[in-house]
């Protein structure tokens, strides 16, 4: 079995609560309350920007070039998504142009980067892996199910439908199978750790839009 394929196992309970989960069954039936989708976007257009970089600080540690190759260019997709946000719906929902992570966002982002600096490198990607794999999932399984045309927010779940999107995931899930073959069984524990980490925290993440989370006064 590979690494990827046991590590999807073992996160697969967490992955069916997260497609029950209010904010994402709202969104598949066009009934999410625009203010939290409002605060969605705003929060996840923080969280590119810091993935960004976490995904350029991995690629300067990765040694083989097609997959230093493969990074930058996933930092580079996830800024370019993160200024459209700007452009399109930060203005068509009236976000200003500085946002405040919530708790959750600041603990995932932390999370992320953290690790893209400091952990093994095979864990790093670990770690990230998550935020393309079961982002890919929720999101196909959306559009899949949504509301029709009668959706409001048809447009924005159409754009994670692309098949660019869906060859990054793939490419990033064989690389952390490359990485996690080359590994001892210490690492690829450590490794599925991050993972499952990652995945409750991609988890947090969508429930602090719906919360509307913020921080204590």
């Amino acid at each position: 079995m590979k690494w990827s394929e046991r590590a999807w196992q073992e996160i697969s309970p967490l992955y069916e609560r997260i497609l029950l989960m209010p904010f994402n069954k709202e969104l598949k039936e066009g009934s999410l309350p625009k203010d939290k989708f409002k605060f969605y976007m705003g929060q996840d257009a923080h969280y590119l920007g810091e993935f960004g970089k976490a995904l350029s600080t991995i690629s300067g540690r990765l040694e083989k070039l097609d997959q230093v190759l493969a990074f930058s260019e996933f930092a580079t997709g996830a800024i370019v998504v993160e200024r459209a946000l700007h452009e399109s719906y930060f203005k068509e929902l009236g976000l200003p142009e500085d946002i405040e992570p919530s708790p959750s966002c600041q603990l995932y982002t932390n999370y992320i980067r953290n690790q893209a600096a400091f952990a093994n490198i095979e864990v790093a990607v670990a770690a990230i892996l998550p935020c393309f794999w079961i982002y890919k999932q929720v999101g196909d399984y959306i559009y899949a199910n949504q509301n029709g045309n009668q959706n409001p927010y048809k447009n924005w779940i159409d754009t994670y439908s692309g098949e660019a999107f869906s060859m990054a995931v793939s490419k990033a899930i064989q690389i952390a199978d490359e990485l996690a073959n080359e590994a001892g069984d210490k690492s690829q524990e450590d490794m599925l750790r991050a993972f499952k980490m990652a995945t409750k925290l991609e988890w947090m993440f969508w429930d602090s839009a719906y919360q509307l989370e913020k921080w204590p006064v």
